[in-house]
């Protein structure tokens, strides 16, 4: 880290800033401020902590501890609790992804532009991966491959990242075999391929020709097929990173639940000096070296709005200082959604569950090249009594995705409203095959011999039989998202179409860093939460190394 700094300190000496030296190391007076080229141990340096990061999700969570372990002091910012409540821990449970509930962060979206949908994200420590199903399978390499080629930097490569799996594993069936972790610290856990239904969905593909995949994080990956989900799950409880990496936080770590971080402070040569968080309706400044916006693909954006980084000319329609011209939100990637449900006899709904996501299958669209870009993720208890929603709810689901996509939406941003995600699903004929393709090898497994002798009668069996125009018609009616939403502050070597670069570091402002799933060019061929992991892994690697 300390070379990294002495670079972004002669770059700023350079433009106007005055470098000094001496016994203490090198620094730069700017205005009435001092920037230390190292960690600094500096008695009355006048800052107490090294860096800000603002959230303690999934990407927060992970760059706070390494930078940490790095020797770093880390003012960890989140808005939401600093302890996860018990009923955060409970797979079973899935309330707090419900709008209304008090951990759930709210945003208004739409989907197409006639169905709207409230999107939810998590308002605690650990973020969204504190409140969501489990799901914790690795972005594909083809993923690693386009994100190290947009962003032009090699460390997000296949083979750059295959190390960092290994201090974020502890894979409780994989651990020992090469390209696994077993000692990390996130423990990935499979549900049991014996539950009926998992064992019928294995069954039904193998006779649909789908490979058997049994560890689908493996390196080498092999050909997308069926096999049991990998999750983020340890004795039945949901492991968040709050758990993983600050349970407790590390000495160097100085977390604080309840800050709202309203605005990051930049000041007239373009660095970031400081940021106002709001605690019990208190106004407070906090000063760093350097500042990591960690809030997530829809908080980020909004926050560097306020703080006048975006498109210039909607700040200078809200009245805002224009810090960077930038393409904060001008794309949102995310994966539709839907469900299918199917009713099972009462002797298999009552079979004992300790991980509620059970088979994954994936199939391939072709188009474009597309493997593997194909979901169907198998829910082994029924989704209204895990949201709370239904209690009386004896349906189980197939939740169907396809997991590339034409069209990206993008972010509206505005300084009097909160951001509106514009998904635009479904708008293009190819992104229209993937969600027909999908659907139907969904219902293709559900019609199969195997689940059939099982018992499972499909709730709407009729979407199997439907040509393309019908299906088209049952898909926009059923629609939603899965949630997975990147892309929005993206890696790139351009300022005009990325807003950081491949370090994170935001184009045009000095100080400044981005690390969260909004820096990823297109979203990951998977859910994000492992993608999410990495994401603040990389860049703490980033920070520490220069």
């Amino acid at each position: 880290m300390s070379r990294y700094l002495a670079r972004s300190v002669r770059a700023l000496a350079r433009s106007g800033g005055l470098l000094t030296g001496g016994a203490d190391g090198a620094r730069v007076r700017v205005g009435s401020g001092t920037l230390f080229a190292k960690w600094p141990t500096v008695k009355g340096a006048g800052r107490r902590h090294d860096v800000i990061v603002v959230g303690a999700g999934g990407s927060g969570a992970p760059l706070a501890s390494r930078l940490a372990e790095g020797g770093a002091r880390v003012l960890l910012l989140e808005a939401g609790p600093a302890e996860i409540p018990d009923e955060n821990l409970d797979l079973a449970s899935l309330a707090p992804a419900v709008p209304g509930h008090s951990l759930a962060l709210e945003y208004s979206g739409f989907l197409t532009p006639s169905r709207h949908h409230t999107v939810v994200r998590g308002k605690v420590v650990g973020g969204s991966t504190a409140i969501n199903a489990g799901y914790f399978r690795r972005p594909r390499s083809r993923d690693l491959d386009d994100w190290s080629t947009a962003s032009g930097d090699m460390r997000w490569s296949p083979a750059a990242t295959l190390p960092l799996w290994a201090r974020i594993e502890a894979d409780r069936e994989f651990g020992e075999r090469p390209g696994h972790g077993a000692n990390g610290a996130i423990p990935v856990t499979r549900a049991d391929v014996r539950h009926p239904v998992s064992a019928g969905l294995l069954a039904a593909g193998a006779a649909s020709g789908l490979p058997a995949d049994p560890d689908q994080n493996a390196e080498p990956e092999g050909r997308p097929g069926i096999g049991p989900t990998p999750t983020n799950t340890a004795r039945g409880g949901r492991w968040s990173t709050a758990r993983g990496y600050l349970n407790p936080p590390p000495p160097g770590v100085d977390l604080r639940g309840g800050h709202e971080v309203l605005q990051v402070h930049i000041d007239h040569h373009g660095r970031a000096r400081s940021v106002t968080s709001r605690a019990d309706d208190r106004l407070a400044m906090h000063e760093a070296d350097l500042v990591v916006l960690s809030a997530g693909a829809i908080a980020t954006p909004e926050l560097l709005y306020r703080s006048g980084i975006g498109p210039a000319r909607l700040l200078t329609a809200d009245g805002l200082r224009i810090v960077h011209d930038s393409p904060v939100g001008a794309r949102l990637h995310d994966h539709p959604q839907v469900v299918l449900s199917f009713v099972v006899p009462s002797r298999v709904l009552a079979v004992p569950v300790d991980i509620p996501v059970g088979i994954s299958a994936h199939g391939s669209s072709g188009i474009d090249g597309g493997v593997g870009d194909l979901e169907i993720l198998s829910m082994l208890l029924p989704l209204g009594r895990m949201l709370g929603t239904e209690p009386g709810d004896e349906n189980l689901s197939l939740l169907v995705s396809p997991l590339r996509s034409d069209s990206p939406g993008f972010l509206a941003l505005g300084k009097r409203s909160r951001p509106q995600l514009h998904f635009r699903y479904a708008e293009t004929g190819a992104d229209r095959a993937r969600l027909r393709a999908a659907v139907r090898l969904a219902a293709e497994l559900l019609d199969s011999e195997a689940m059939q002798q099982l018992g499972a009668r499909a709730v709407a069996p009729e979407v199997g039989s439907f040509d393309d125009n019908d299906l088209d018609s049952w898909v926009r009616s059923h629609l939603s998202t899965a949630l997975h939403s990147c892309g929005t502050t993206p890696m790139g070597v351009d300022p005009t179409t990325a807003v950081v670069d491949g370090r994170g570091a935001v184009h045009g402002v000095t100080g400044l860093y981005v690390a969260d799933l909004g820096i990823l060019p297109t979203a990951p061929t998977s859910g994000p939460s492992a993608s999410a992991v990495l994401v603040g892994e990389v860049i703490a690697d980033a920070l520490l190394s220069g």
